[in-house]
């Protein structure tokens, strides 16, 4: 998965190098405001610069802001219900710098679609929705925080929350079988995760079938017969044709139930390699010599 927002101006991340001379004209103090008691404490979280000419390029908010009959005059402009990483993350796709999302958790990817949505700024939000549909998830435990984060953002964006459940989808449909599903989601009764599975199984089922990945056909044609050279390429696993007894021996002799891989393919003279360790040359024939060894 591409885990990196990629610039797309480069020279536009100059701006934002003192060293390039072209000084900033705008300062974003990002705060956070609590109380206590009578009182409001302000905690400044960080600083962003910026030149108001290109934030008004990207953002109809910031060109009324800094433009519109109505323009701020301050110099340095507080920013508040946000965080310091979100709003740089959002400074660094205005200016073209290269973005990298890994290691930042969904709750914080959802502070940038907030922004996004803030300063009405469509290609940011584009790329958030691209970066969900394209989460990396490693196994069920990441898939249901992810999906349950997810259900709790669709009220406010619910395009960007779809984007990552039908990410969330797919790996369901990739490690988890059907026949398995239904008991998958019994298994989350109590985890106050129950609702996101539900939401998530509909979504598996009407998700294309998954061709597979050793045969390549919807149907998975493990067991059957691999009929003529144009079906054998490097890397696909097969397992030996018990029923073709003048090859291996009756029932497929001492080769049965091993598992065979393809490391060349020569269709000029219907010649495949066919490897398990060290390598047997196998001279394709008229009959189904190998089966695919697909699970």
């Amino acid at each position: 998965m591409e885990t990196i927002t990629k610039g797309k101006v480069a020279r536009l991340s100059l701006l934002q190098d003192p060293a390039y001379g072209v000084p900033s004209d705008v300062t974003f103090q990002i705060i956070s405001v609590t109380s206590e008691g009578a009182a409001e404490i302000i905690q400044v979280l960080g600083e962003v610069t910026g030149h108001k000419n290109v934030l008004a390029a990207f953002s109809k908010v910031f060109r009324d802001q800094f433009f519109g009959k109505l323009k701020e005059e301050k110099d340095v402009i507080p920013v508040k219900e946000t965080t310091y990483e979100a709003f740089q993350k959002l400074m660094f796709f205005i200016y073209s710098k290269d973005i990298n999302w890994g290691g930042v958790t969904v709750p914080e990817m959802f502070d940038v679609v907030n922004l996004a949505e803030k300063y009405i700024m469509p290609e940011l939000m584009d790329e958030m929705k691209k970066q969900m549909e394209n989460m990396p998830l490693t196994n069920n435990d990441d898939l249901l925080n992810v999906a349950h984060t997810a259900t709790e953002f669709n009220h406010l964006f619910p395009d960007v929350s779809s984007a990552l459940l039908l990410s969330c989808a797919k790996f369901l449909q990739k490690t988890i079988p059907p026949s398995a599903q239904l008991q998958f989601a019994i298994d989350q009764s109590g985890t106050g995760k129950e609702a996101t599975v539900l939401q998530l199984l509909p979504l598996a089922k009407d998700l294309p079938a998954l061709e597979c990945s050793n045969c390549g056909d919807v149907d998975c044609l493990d067991g059957q017969g691999v009929v003529g050279i144009d079906k054998f390429k490097v890397g696909l696993k097969l397992r030996v044709n018990q029923s073709c007894s003048a090859c291996w021996g009756v029932n497929g002799g001492v080769f049965a139930g091993k598992v065979y891989t393809v490391k060349s393919v020569n269709k000029n003279n219907n010649r495949v390699d066919v490897r398990r360790g060290c390598g047997d040359h196998i001279v394709f024939e008229n009959i189904p010599t190998f089966c695919y060894g697909c699970i």
